[in-house]
């Protein structure tokens, strides 16, 4: 049977193990810890880098483009806006065009009936 000093004696050399295993359990925290602010750090800077690209292809490659794109749409409606009272006219004659034409088209018609 044990003894209160072999009981005793038990229970500080648990506590010695559980006091150095808590230790080495402490010191691998710190390490992760140490390893969590390098990835943390190292991700804010990434973020960084990202902004600073998208910003980058925006202003030197979208904004560029979209200006162009503008740019040709303008010059666009604006020839359109220039010239569509042309075409309108040029319709107009057409449509008189087509009617002289079919007039002529039946009094030629006419004629050749006659004629026989």
């Amino acid at each position: 049977m044990l003894t209160n000093d072999d009981l005793n004696a038990i229970k500080s050399i648990f506590k010695e193990q559980f006091k150095e295993g808590i230790k080495g359990v402490e010191e691998r925290l710190d390490g992760v810890e140490s390893r969590l602010d390098g990835v943390e750090n190292r991700l804010d800077n990434l973020k960084h880098e990202v902004k600073v690209i998208r910003v980058d292809i925006l202003e030197n490659n979208v904004i560029p483009r979209l200006n162009t794109i503008e740019q040709c749409y303008v010059d666009t409606s604006r020839r359109y806006l220039e010239t569509s009272e042309k075409f309108e006219t040029a319709i107009a004659d057409i449509d008189v065009m087509k009617l002289a034409i079919q007039k002529n088209s039946q009094d030629i018609q006419e004629l050749k009936l006659k004629q026989a």
